[in-house]
């Protein structure tokens, strides 16, 4: 083979060599993009949901906060009328106050979306921007829980001297809005009063923490739905 043979020869493997390497990049190029285009369709469908989901959460967290401004305000209330006498005491608003406070209405938030997520790897598809606001949502629902668990507990030890002390057939009719069959008297001791009163300032205590987690709650879920929003174009 002759030296301008072996040059040509060389050239050619060369270039053949260049055109595979060529190939591969091109076609791992296709792939990553396809990986991509997969990616990007998966989280978009996964953002849909997860709106759907904070809407929700967006509902329920304003009902819970105009709830617990007015459980806060009526606990206020109660407290002013538990310092009077008992004999001067309305029954009626005694009752009313009651009504609410007794309640717990708590959060229950649509997790369904995120723990798919989080289960599937799928939080990896997501700005990290996005993924952190949806980290510290969820952990923003366990100090929510918290303060919950604290007000429930008390709820029940004020229970203990509600059903010795008031006509709970009477709360009933005010709880369902039923016809008021039944009398509002009050019968709680006087030694109970201060006992009695403790609790009701720890249940305001308790909502009032709540509350602001409620509200940082319901802001996250509104700036992760316009993040949401924004970055898939869901509008």
């Amino acid at each position: 083979m002759g030296k301008n043979e072996s040059g040509k020869y060389l050239k050619y493997a060369i270039g053949e060599i260049i055109l595979v390497v060529i190939g591969i990049l091109i076609a791992l190029s296709i792939n990553n993009w396809n990986e991509s285009r997969k990616e990007n369709t998966t989280a978009k469908i996964l953002a849909k949901s997860l709106i759907e989901d904070l809407n929700q959460d967006v509902d329920i967290l304003t009902d819970v906060v105009g709830f617990s401004t007015q459980k806060i305000k009526d606990c206020d209330e109660l407290l002013s009328l538990l310092k009077t006498p008992v004999e001067g005491w309305d029954n009626a608003i005694f009752y009313e106050k009651i009504n609410i406070i007794g309640q717990s209405n708590p959060f229950f938030p649509t997790i369904g979306t995120y723990e798919q997520i989080v289960t599937t790897g799928s939080l990896k598809y997501f700005d990290q921007s996005i993924s952190n606001k949806l980290n510290a949502y969820n952990t923003n629902i366990n100090e929510i829980q918290y303060w919950t668990d604290a007000e429930d507990k008390t709820l029940w030890l004020m229970a203990e001297i509600l059903w010795k002390g008031i006509n709970i057939q009477a709360l009933s009719e005010i709880r369902f809005k039923q016809e008021m069959k039944n009398s509002r008297f009050i019968k709680i001791k006087e030694s109970s009063i201060d006992e009695f009163s403790n609790y009701v300032a720890a249940v305001k205590t308790y909502r009032s923490k709540t509350l602001v987690e409620y509200e940082e709650q319901l802001q996250l879920a509104q700036d992760i739905i316009a993040s949401l929003k924004a970055a898939y174009e869901l509008y």
